[in-house]
């Protein structure tokens, strides 16, 4: 119930951004760099003190051997895909403001692990080819209410650019882990969820974005 009455408001927000009447001066956009990526916004301003963003936020990192033991070798692929739907209030129409909206999160972390050991059992050799990998993808829950503050509004004044900052969070709940295996290797349903039981504290998502926007 909770992720349909979610979406609903997702779709709302963007039908009123389409929709309702507005001049040119009234829109902005902006480009930052933060902790969920490469973001790009579009920027509605309602009022002098309410405006609506929508957004998205990407990167995509590979990373070899980040863990590794006597045993297996870890590889790691991050990739982060948010869509933002966010409401800001400005309590004093100026710079500073309070955010809140909802966050489609398909963030995901995907790593492989791979044994490093020839094992001998009788006249059985098993190389690391033969035993396969084992492969674990860690993900979110889907949409997340985000709340957070800022500074800089980017329809007020002139046409031009301008500074923008976020900082705050969102609740994306505790992370979900699968694992599969290849070949010769199975993964342990214990494994499964004593990883999951590792990662239950990352419930929040810390959010910091520093950009530049501009003013139509």
């Amino acid at each position: 119930m909770m992720k349909r009455m979610s979406v609903i408001l997702l779709i709302i927000i963007v039908a009123l951004f389409a929709v309702v009447p507005a001049r040119a001066q009234d829109y902005a956009a902006s480009i930052k760099l933060s902790t969920m990526g490469a973001n790009l916004e579009l920027v509605r301003s309602f009022s002098p003190s309410f405006n609506v963003r929508l957004g998205a936020a990407t990167l995509s990192y590979k990373a070899n051997n980040v863990a590794s033991n006597d045993q297996l070798t870890v590889d790691g692929d991050l990739k982060l895909l948010a869509l933002t739907a966010l409401a800001d209030w400005f309590p004093w129409q100026g710079s500073f403001r309070l955010s809140g909206g909802l966050i489609v999160n398909l963030n995901k972390i995907s790593m492989i692990m791979t044994p490093v050991k020839t094992y001998n059992n009788g006249n059985i050799i098993y190389t690391p080819e033969k035993l396969g990998q084992i492969n674990a993808d860690v993900t979110f829950n889907k949409v997340a209410p985000y709340f957070g503050i800022g500074f800089g509004n980017p329809t007020a004044g002139s046409s031009g650019l301008g500074f923008t900052f976020d900082l705050g969070t969102y609740f994306q709940q505790s992370p979900k882990v699968s694992m599969s295996a290849t070949k010769l290797l199975q993964p342990m349903e214990s494994q499964s969820g004593q990883l999951q039981d590792n990662l239950k504290w990352f419930k929040f998502y810390p959010v910091l974005s520093v950009g530049i926007r501009y003013k139509f």
